[in-house]
């Protein structure tokens, strides 16, 4: 089994000591790549949300900014397909930046912050109240990351799930 697999079967106590020993992610290296995600809590699977696909790109002034694509529900071991391959479609936008630990989304000050509220989407779509914290699982490495869930309700955030995310394939993305 590899990394990504045993990572994302491990116990959320697991997953809560790899993230806060985990090193911030280079957005550089995130930017023009798709990732094969997993969300590792079993209601997951019940939602239809266990895997999903979640790219990065730069904006035209070089901001880091993402993206989710829906896939194929199959065996985790599976190949990650679009549920439409010809117009996969891209939801829950995203913006990236370093966690500012004066900021009200500042629990994890050594990751990279994913706050969909800032990623561009109306304020009825859901999305926009998550807010990710990602980190790299293996030093020096940004194929292999981990990432925990919010939403935000007022001033409240509240633990969603851990998800893990490897490498899959160069995205040409721009919005």
């Amino acid at each position: 089994m590899n990394d990504y697999l045993r990572i994302g079967g491990l116990p959320a106590k697991e997953l809560e000591s790899l993230l806060l020993r985990g090193e911030t992610p280079d957005p550089d290296a995130l930017a023009g790549w798709e990732f094969r995600g997993l969300n590792t809590p079993a209601f997951a699977k019940l939602l239809g949300i266990k895997k999903f696909v979640k790219g990065f790109y730069k904006s035209s002034v070089g901001q880091l900014y993402g993206y989710n694509v829906p896939v194929v529900q199959n065996a985790v071991d599976g190949p990650w397909e679009y549920k439409n391959p010809t117009n996969p479609k891209r939801f829950g936008f995203y913006r990236v930046d370093p966690v500012d630990a004066a900021a009200r989304d500042n629990a994890y000050l050594h990751a990279l912050l994913l706050d969909y509220g800032r990623g561009g989407g109306s304020d009825l779509d859901p999305t926009t109240r998550l807010r990710d914290y990602l980190v790299r699982v293996e030093p020096g490495s940004d194929d292999l990351l981990l990432g925990k869930a919010f939403v935000a309700v007022g001033p409240a955030r509240l633990p969603v799930s851990f998800f893990v995310l490897e490498r899959l394939r160069p995205t040409q993305f721009r919005r």
